[in-house]
């Protein structure tokens, strides 16, 4: 049973990371197609909530592989993660959306 809880952890992770990678491509997209630049770059400290080595490495790949986002440094403690956004627009929505995959992160790394 215990097997099967994983492998649909890991399915589930593997489409919801796909959608999120199609997103920002498109968005990245329609940007650089686009007479005008919309974006706002600027720098995002992330609590983490993944306490491994293993968590925040997969994280912050994760996070470094979607276009228009990259993980820049985890803080001594590993308390927070410094993540550069192309596209700020509201802080605290850059914010939960990391957070919501961490606590994917957290469940399929369990």
């Amino acid at each position: 049973m215990r097997l099967i809880k994983k492998i649909y952890l890991i399915i589930s992770f593997v489409i919801y990371y796909l959608m999120k990678l199609i997103q920002a491509n498109l968005h990245i997209a329609y940007d650089i197609l686009s007479p005008r630049i919309r974006v706002n770059p600027g720098f995002v400290w992330i609590s983490l909530q993944v306490n491994t080595n293993a968590g925040i490495l997969l994280l912050s790949n994760l996070l470094s592989m979607t276009p228009g986002t990259l993980s820049i440094e985890v803080s001594p403690d590993k308390k927070k993660l410094l993540v550069h956004c192309l596209y700020i627009k509201n802080e605290l929505d850059i914010v939960a959306d990391i957070e919501g995959m961490q606590k994917r992160i957290i469940e399929l790394t369990q």
